[in-house]
């Protein structure tokens, strides 16, 4: 009988793996909480086979199943989660609007993007955002977000909604760097005094749905709910590369919406802020 339920945890085993690699959720943990689940199920099987007379066939389907149950229900109270979050108690900051992994800090100039062309042409600010925002030179940090990270969007900065657009288009996996400019996305432009700076919620091959909770002439404060992305998918954050801002993140970080700081506006004399092949950004202080 034993064996019967080794199978069917192996079985369950197996098939998370699978989807924890399609959706990036981390094989390492995937796996130790799975064999936890399965030992979990394996033992409740065991108690149920024996006052049932089940056989083994049985019992190793019913671990199997009972396993993946346990993993998904984990997994959408993980992806449903909408924690209280507290924003920092200062007004020099710019926190994150997604929880998730910064993918890059690129430098935009002149409107055009530092990304791989595609088809021998490259991307504008504009094709990624859908709005003229009144920046030249601007600093794009990308947040990527698997199924495990809260999907629940907030302000980078109080001030007031400028703009909230939504723009049709694909629903592509997001693996495929041409896909972050022609997916489905809404665009958050919040504004304070001179300080103009926007959220992108871009749509990926799984999300079918962007909502927002916040409109148009809105005042909004720091880490406010802005909206949420359903499922695993991306959110850029756009800040004007102005003297006095400090990018303070770089990628491979994870952050937290609404409590991670991304950028200070010190207002102390940053020369500019430069990003080198690698994609890391560079800090020059006038002396």
């Amino acid at each position: 009988m034993i064996s019967y339920l080794v199978a069917g945890g192996l079985a369950a085993l197996g098939t998370a793996l699978a989807l924890a690699w399609k959706w990036q959720l981390g094989l390492r943990r995937t796996a130790a909480a799975v064999t936890a689940l399965a030992t979990a199920s394996a033992t409740l099987v065991t108690m149920l086979g024996k006052a049932l007379a089940l056989s083994g066939r049985v019992r190793a389907v019913l671990t199997g199943a009972s396993t993946l149950a346990g993993a998904f229900a984990v997994l959408a109270y993980r992806f449903y989660r909408d924690p209280e979050r507290v924003a920092p108690d200062r007004d020099d900051a710019i926190v994150s609007p997604a929880d998730g992994t910064v993918l890059y800090v690129h430098h935009s100039s002149n409107g055009e993007l530092p990304v791989a062309t595609k088809h021998g042409r490259n991307y504008t600010l504009r094709e990624l955002t859908g709005t003229p925002l009144q920046i030249q030179s601007a600093i794009v940090i990308g947040i990527g977000m698997s199924f495990l990270d809260v999907h629940v969007n907030r302000a980078p900065i109080a001030g007031r909604i400028a703009s909230l657009r939504r723009f049709p288009g694909l629903f592509g996996s997001l693996r495929d760097p041409h896909m972050i400019f022609a997916n489905e996305r809404v665009t958050t432009v919040i504004e304070n005094g001179d300080l103009q700076v926007a959220v992108v919620q871009i749509a990926s091959r799984l999300v079918r749905q962007i909502a927002s909770f916040v409109n148009e002439g809105q005042e909004v404060s720091l880490g406010q709910r802005i909206g949420v992305i359903r499922l695993g998918s991306q959110v850029d954050l756009v800040l004007p590369a102005v003297e006095g801002l400090r990018v303070t993140v770089r990628p491979g970080e994870h952050v937290t919406a609404g409590e991670s700081i991304l950028g200070i506006i010190d207002g102390r004399g940053l020369r500019g802020i430069e990003v080198s092949p690698s994609g890391v950004l560079e800090e020059s202080r006038a002396e």
